[in-house]
């Protein structure tokens, strides 16, 4: 599987005219080795929105740039790459599993369906940001180990394109309106198994703890949990990032005088009064999307709600890493009875 990087730290540019620094890559051969590092930088001149929300929805998640070992200047990311990297339309091919494409509220949307065994109580995975599940803009299917363990032991696999949402109400109720559908016309299992990956924490996380009967667990991949700490450069972004008619439709003082009523990490008891459990993985050295702030902090506080939560720290791993898609405690959590 292929490597994966962190485009860096935008939180340093405040301007929407913005330089997009510190293009990281890491190639990751194990937890705890030394492992050699790929850094570019690369300067973007952010001149239309648009490619705003495009590079914040890929964060992390665009392929490693190769470099040298011997110091010698790495490549500078392709960032037309990258914007391309969130799929148009829904394709993918799978062992095991058959792919079928839906459109609910006008947006993409599928459901992988397995091919062999069916799990009898109908469990599903269902995963944000939703392109992880299916082939990127340049054919390359990011959670291929997870989908394809999924289907071999009989789950079903979904997601919906609700784009960089930030976790807004009205992304929320798109999800709603999937996962009724998923429910009442296949026959889907009533409690989901959410995977969530990145800015996809807080689409899920927005999701679950107002429908929190209808989760099962959640395992997390250094996950955003509280939008103050991403997106970056503050908290005018949430308001900018999303789609029309997906948004929070608030003004920048309504957000912050209301925010208690929007963040995941301040809405988890819904969750632990259902019983959901959770479990994320995330690295120590994760400077986009701080662990402290984000898993260790979430951890600590449905801990105290009497919730059941654990984290898998990754020694020296920052917002990239091969073994952020091959996780065997993440696979087994998910997969567990």
């Amino acid at each position: 599987m292929a490597t994966m990087a962190a485009i860096g730290d935008l939180s340093r540019k405040p301007r929407l005219r913005m330089k997009l620094a510190c293009v990281r890559g890491i190639h990751e051969g194990g937890v705890g080795q030394s492992l050699p590092g790929v850094f570019a930088i690369a300067v973007i001149q952010m001149r239309r929105f648009a490619c705003i929300t495009t590079l914040l929805s890929v964060i992390a998640l665009a392929p490693v740039v190769a470099s040298a070992r011997d110091g010698s200047p790495a490549p500078r990311p392709d960032p037309d790459y990258v914007r391309k990297m969130i799929p148009a339309n829904v394709s993918g091919t799978y062992q095991g599993g058959k792919l079928l494409v839906m459109r609910v509220c006008d947006r993409n949307a599928y459901l992988i369906e397995p091919t062999a065994r069916v799990d009898p109580h109908r469990r599903w995975v269902w995963i944000f940001p939703f392109w992880l599940g299916i082939n990127d803009g340049h054919g390359r299917l990011h959670h291929r180990f997870y989908v394809e363990q999924y289907l071999a032991a009989g789950f079903s696999v979904a997601g919906i394109d609700v784009g960089t949402s930030c976790g807004s109400p009205a992304a929320a109720a798109v999800c709603d309106e999937f996962y009724r559908k998923l429910k009442a016309q296949f026959g889907l299992n009533a409690r989901a198994r959410l995977l969530v990956q990145s800015n996809g924490g807080l689409i899920g996380y927005a999701w679950a703890f107002r429908h929190a009967d209808g989760v099962d667990r959640i395992g997390g991949i250094c996950p955003v949990t509280d939008f103050r700490t991403w997106p970056p450069p503050s908290m005018a972004t949430i308001l900018s990032a999303p789609e029309k008619g997906l948004g929070f439709d608030l003004t920048l003082e309504q957000l912050k005088t209301r925010q208690a009523e929007f963040n995941p990490i301040d809405n988890l008891a819904p969750l632990a009064k259902a019983g959901v459990k959770i479990l994320q993985i995330h690295g120590d050295k994760d400077e986009l999307v701080p662990m402290a702030a984000n898993s260790t902090e979430l951890a600590k506080r449905y801990k105290a709600l009497s919730g059941t939560a654990e984290i898998v720290v990754i020694p020296g791993l920052g917002h990239g890493g091969h073994i952020l898609y091959e996780s065997q405690p993440l696979l087994k959590f998910l997969l567990a009875e």
